[in-house]
């Protein structure tokens, strides 16, 4: 079952403010945040001296919630699951484009393995 645009900011937002507050030890009201009290503007206020990939992540989910893309493949533009987008609202991939580039990753970018004596 697709879950609604605002639980899924939710989603996101509480997995943003989870983050921070880990990586950062930032002091602020975990329900407003969560809550979407702020703003994009405002958020981008928060967060602009703390970057890094999962911030960078799970900020172009809240893109893709506003622009409406949120939950379909960035590669071939199917629905991504919803059990996935549970497990992490900033997937931007399907399980089978998932799984295809990681494969590809990983056969591009595996070590040589060691001559066996």
């Amino acid at each position: 079952m697709k879950k609604s645009k605002r639980v899924m900011r939710r989603a996101v937002l509480a997995s943003l403010y989870d983050h921070v507050q880990d990586a950062y030890g930032v002091d602020w009201a975990r329900e407003a945040f969560v809550d979407g009290q702020l703003s994009l503007n405002e958020l981008d206020a928060l967060l602009a001296f703390k970057s890094d990939q999962r911030i960078d992540e799970l900020r172009g989910a809240l893109d893709r919630l506003q622009s409406g893309t949120f939950g379909i493949c960035l590669a071939c533009k199917g629905r991504i699951d919803q059990e996935l987008l549970d497990v992490d609202p900033a997937q931007r991939l399907c399980m089978q484009c998932e799984q295809l580039y990681s494969h590809m990753f990983v056969r591009t970018y595996a070590l040589p393995q060691a001559p066996h004596m």
